[in-house]
């Protein structure tokens, strides 16, 4: 097979989907990503006589990387990759077909990749190593890859807000309280959940949730990507010094009030005593 039909060959196999990769890999923003990818041969490997593709497909299918012939080839590589990719070739002859991408990007998150192997003496092509890439943003340290969340308690309306921010991908957010009610622990439905997207590529968080006849509420973060959860606690019993403030304001209340009701009983009784003397 020539060279000019092992390229007609590769571009019409890249008019095909590819196959629907069942092995999820993570990745972080920023960093590097080793793509592992043995492969064995049923020949001894010939370089002269050997075409690797390493490919992947998000919205369209891209070339990632390809040796040629015994050497890298450059002129097909998608402009996504360009100086981004680095093949062991000196371990290609034992069927490592590894690829590392550096410098991960958001765009490549949720790409499938898989290596497309022709040996021109079968000329048939082998796919193999199929994976899809998740990235995860990297902004801080990768097992907290959202900040802490805080929750803030409006009494006069009665809901607490949750936010968060700095992270990648959207995350997955649930409320659950202590109810005075039931007395258990119980997740709450009924909760309103905004996600923005920022400049920079992260997303920031905010939640509310109604806290009537709450004893406790926490809010949790998940991340799809990382597998990494982060909660807030509150709890909003009033404190010993709380309740006794509002048992003494109750207390001083009611002692104005019996008063306000002695000096009418006395303005009163005054009056008809007067007007009976005269």
């Amino acid at each position: 097979m020539n060279l000019f039909s092992l390229f007609t060959v590769f571009h019409l196999f890249l008019l095909l989907p590819l196959s629907s990769a069942n092995i999820i890999k993570n990745g972080t923003r920023g960093f590097s990503w080793l793509w592992q990818c043995q492969c064995t041969f049923s020949k001894p490997f010939q370089p002269e006589e050997s075409f690797i593709y390493w490919q992947g497909q998000s919205k369209a299918v891209i070339v990632a990387h390809v040796y040629a012939k015994g050497k890298e080839e450059f002129e097909h590589q998608d402009q996504l990759f360009k100086n981004r990719t680095k093949i062991f070739p000196d371990q290609l002859s034992s069927g490592n077909f590894s690829l590392v991408i550096e410098s991960l990007m958001l765009e490549d998150d949720k790409t499938a990749f898989e290596v497309i192997f022709i040996n021109s003496t079968s000329e048939q092509p082998e796919k193999l190593c199929q994976v899809t890439l998740h990235v995860s943003g990297q902004y801080f340290p990768v097992s907290s890859p959202f900040h802490e969340p805080k929750i803030e308690i409006n009494q006069d309306e009665k809901i607490a807000t949750c936010s968060t921010r700095g992270g990648y991908p959207k995350p997955e957010v649930t409320w659950r309280s202590g109810d005075l009610l039931e007395g258990h622990e119980r997740t709450l439905e009924l909760h309103e959940t905004t996600i923005t997207p920022e400049a920079n590529g992260t997303y920031s968080i905010r939640s509310t949730v109604n806290i009537t006849g709450l004893l406790t509420v926490t809010c949790t973060v998940y991340n799809p990507t990382s597998h990494q959860t982060l909660s807030a606690t509150t709890d909003m019993t009033p404190s010993p010094l709380t309740q006794g403030t509002s048992i003494l304001f109750a207390v001083l209340c009611i002692a104005l009030l019996v008063a306000v009701a002695l000096i009418i009983v006395y303005c009163i009784s005054k009056c008809l005593f007067t007007s009976l003397n005269v």
